[in-house]
């Protein structure tokens, strides 16, 4: 048994814990189990922009906000014609629609794209649904509700919670989108073979840091809330967010249209030709 001088000792060293060590560290302490496996749960791993995403990037008006610790980055594309608001996915950011921002523009659309806390160049090292969707909700307080929402993955979860903080926007454009966060857990769950009482502990943990039961947090019980129209596009062979996700969430909603693609993964969706002649031919329709 490992003196208690010892542990006081390792806890003040002066240089951070990876999350490693803390899962290590929890593995033999259960009653830590819960906090660590929903931190690795919420931590982020920042990507940075490509020089591609870069050259998108720098013809945007470069903003932020403060909202508590959080500062929080987005990019203004000014147009003439409705407003758009981009959403990323987990670990992404605003310049992962590099390949359709510039369609956007060509239409004449006032685009704007919001960095989510601890992705992309906004502050923070963790995220989670609840927490970016209030920064979107705050985001809207000052550019006004968009008329579209163009998301992916993780975002169109993001863009559901916010609209149901009051965000308003008549069509939106989800890529890939999730079905309920608790899927998600189950998944790395099993990933990381958590025993029932650890797994419960981590739940316990995460509906206190977002305030809410984490079976609110279902695309699939929101979607009959909204009257706005829909699409999904999702890809057969997505291996991160199973198509089945995609098929249930535009179920879910009485304005919708599903297009499903093959052989483009999670990714190469949002690099496509076809699949960005598909959204400006929604958002222009009547």
């Amino acid at each position: 048994m490992e003196h208690n001088s010892t542990i006081v000792r390792t806890l003040n060293r002066s240089y951070p814990f990876t999350m490693e060590e803390k899962w290590v560290f929890a593995r033999r302490r259960p009653k830590f189990i819960g906090h660590v496996a929903a931190g690795y749960f919420l931590s982020t791993q920042k990507q940075k922009p490509s020089r591609k995403e870069m050259d998108v990037l720098t013809l945007a008006e470069q903003k932020e906000f403060q909202e508590n610790e959080h500062r929080i980055q987005y990019f203004h594309w000014k147009g003439e014609k409705e407003t758009i608001l981009l959403v990323h996915g987990w670990n992404g950011h605003t310049g992962n629609f590099a390949r359709i921002v510039p369609a956007l523009l060509e239409e004449g659309y006032n685009v704007i794209g919001i960095d989510l806390p601890g992705h992309g160049f906004s502050t923070g090292r963790y995220s989670n649904i609840v927490l970016s969707a209030k920064m979107v909700r705050r985001l809207v307080q000052e550019i006004g509700n968009p008329n579209y929402i163009i998301t992916h993955s993780f975002g169109g979860a993001v863009a559901t919670v916010a609209q149901e903080l009051g965000v308003n926007a008549s069509k939106l454009v989800y890529i890939a989108p999730p079905l309920r966060l608790e899927i998600l857990r189950e998944s790395f769950n099993r990933y990381y073979q958590l025993t029932e009482e650890e797994s419960e502990a981590m739940r316990e943990v995460l509906e206190r840091k977002v305030k809410q039961p984490l079976s609110s947090l279902d695309l699939e019980k929101a979607g009959p809330k909204f009257d706005n129209s829909l699409l999904v596009i999702h890809d057969e062979d997505d291996l991160e967010i199973p198509f089945a996700m995609g098929f249930a969430v535009s179920k879910a909603w009485k304005k919708s249209k599903l297009v499903q693609t093959k052989g483009l993964g999670h990714k190469m969706i949002l690099r496509t030709e076809s699949v960005k002649d598909e959204i400006i031919g929604f958002l222009k329709e009547g």
